[in-house]
């Protein structure tokens, strides 16, 4: 019988029945659980291509007698508090073993935005949860005045969990990274306009380049009322670089943002999210104060001031889900069009000011 190419004669493995790879020299021998009984086949490796190094071995998993379990369900946007950047190819934080975190601690939602535009790539999955659009974000902002929200900075909350300041009510942290331009042109000037504040974590080496802020808009926002924090210099993954060079993206990106800004840059957001105790220490003896990951959650401990969690707002929210991050109610008012809906009526084109609601008096 003829055999079509690339498909093994062996039949398909089934389901709930666990294989492993053994692997010994140049052939890979496949154990495929059958029945009660198994069966081995030996598949010949490839050779390596002329001119290229021989690919390494897989890990041989362990061999396991039980089923394994069932997928789990995928996470609603109401879920997706932390996840948006390993859902997106690679950006979650560092798996790493933790203390139990002890000592004072408040739970303030620190949420993590990228781009503030619509996708100029509607197929780019990667870019379209990376990106909340102007609407919505306007209807985000809106959403946190009328629930009666404040944005703090994250040095206040560091004095609030040292006890030496208290926070208002209902206190949110903005952060933004990467220093995308769209963020001294749309997000920046709307803020200001509500009496809110922000932080943009800026990449050193990446300020002016096409679709990054320039060293004056980074001046401007500044004077917007909003916060610089540094993201190194080149937004590399600091676990797996060499201890002389992940200390030099560190202290650079802080020295430069100094020089731009001509003020103390005290906050630091770890690339990808990666860290561990060793880039924690490399943080703090650059002179940060604190440092942000990319890991979920809403409780912030002084213990933890340089693995402080965010949670991510992504361009799939709709009001609703929004609401529910920043654990408020949606309003009764219809400023923002249907509740819930995912694209909430549009800012007046007149300028930055909230739907149905007038630009705060200073």
């Amino acid at each position: 019988m003829p055999v079509r190419r690339g498909v093994s004669r062996l039949a398909p493995r089934p389901p709930r029945r666990r294989a492993a790879l053994l692997v010994g020299g140049l052939s890979l021998a496949v154990l495929v659980a059958v029945g009660g009984g198994i069966r081995e086949a030996v598949v010949s490796r490839p050779a390596a291509l002329p001119g290229t190094a021989a690919a390494q071995p897989p890990i041989t998993p362990p061999l396991e007698e039980e089923a394994p379990d069932p997928p789990l369900p995928p996470l609603t946007p109401d879920q997706d508090t932390g996840g948006l950047l390993a859902a997106v190819g690679g950006h979650g934080s560092a798996a790493r073993a933790r203390p139990a975190p002890t000592g004072p601690h408040l739970t303030v939602p620190i949420l993590l935005y990228h781009y503030v535009r619509t996708n100029p790539k509607p197929w780019d999955r990667a870019g379209f949860r990376l990106s909340v659009t102007p609407t919505a974000f306007a209807a985000q902002v809106a959403l946190l005045r009328a629930g009666g929200a404040h944005t703090v900075s994250l040095s206040q909350l560091l004095r609030a969990l040292e006890g030496k300041e208290s926070l208002p009510p209902h206190p949110v942290i903005l952060t933004f990274d990467d220093g995308y331009k769209d963020f001294a042109t749309t997000a920046a000037p709307l803020l200001a306009s509500q009496g809110m504040t922000a932080t943009d974590f800026v990449v050193g080496d990446f300020l002016g380049s096409p679709g990054y802020m320039s060293a004056a808009q980074v001046r401007q926002v500044r004077g917007l009322g909003m916060t610089i924090g540094a993201h190194t210099m080149d937004h590399v993954d600091l676990t797996r670089m060499p201890p002389a060079l992940a200390r030099a993206q560190i202290e650079g990106s802080r020295r430069v943002l100094q020089d731009v800004t001509g003020a103390a840059i005290d906050d630091f957001a770890y690339p990808f999210g990666r860290h561990n105790p060793a880039v924690d220490r490399m943080a703090a003896d650059a002179g940060f104060r604190d440092a942000v990951t990319t890991a979920g959650g809403e409780l912030q401990y002084l213990s933890e001031r340089f693995d402080l969690r965010r949670t991510s707002v992504t361009g799939g929210d709709t009001l609703a889900s929004f609401a529910a991050k920043v654990r408020l109610p949606l309003p009764s008012r219809r400023v923002f069009g249907p509740a819930g809906a995912g694209d909430p009526v549009a800012p007046p084109a007149g300028g930055p000011g909230l739907v149905g609601i007038p630009p705060r008096r200073r």
